[in-house]
């Protein structure tokens, strides 16, 4: 089995996108500086302000974490692992197939159990679904190449 990856979100890896994150993000930590300074010296507008700027600079953080792609959401499937990243600010959680004792599969999310008691979920957006298809196939192999408990929930309305 090969190592397959997965992405959990739309994520552009075009240069010029990701040049034009960098940009603007950039900017915007520019502008927010230019207003701290500002607004320290001048200081008349009150707090309407610095609400602008605290959100200046996390717009442009966060522009400048997606466009070096440190804020991909993703899913990797190896022979004897799965590394699984669900949020955009957190590092992935590596996950070795011996630590699995069932993966429960449910149509829009899927539980990984452990032996040692403890779960971790992976949910599901609902625009991607043939993304959501070969995800759930993959961990199918590797569940039967392992022998993990799979348990395939339906669909209940």
């Amino acid at each position: 089995m090969t190592t397959n990856y997965f992405q959990l979100s739309n994520s552009d890896k075009n240069r010029f996108v990701n040049i034009l994150k960098l940009f603007f993000g950039v900017v915007c930590i520019i502008v927010g500086v230019y207003w701290t300074i500002r607004e320290a010296i001048v200081s008349e507008s009150g707090g309407s302000a610095w609400i602008t700027i605290l959100f200046l600079f996390g717009f442009g953080f966060y522009q400048i974490w997606s466009g070096l792609g440190k804020a991909d959401r993703y899913i990797e499937v190896g022979k004897t692992f799965v590394r699984l990243k669900k949020s955009i600010f957190l590092s992935a959680k590596y996950i070795e197939v011996s630590e699995i004792s069932k993966i429960e599969v449910f149509p829009l999310k899927i539980n990984f159990h452990f032996k040692d008691g403890t779960k971790t979920i992976l949910r599901f957006g609902t625009t991607y679904v043939e993304v959501n298809e070969k995800i759930v196939d993959a961990l199918v192999k590797l569940a039967e190449q392992n022998a993990i408990d799979l348990e395939l929930q339906p669909e209940e309305i």
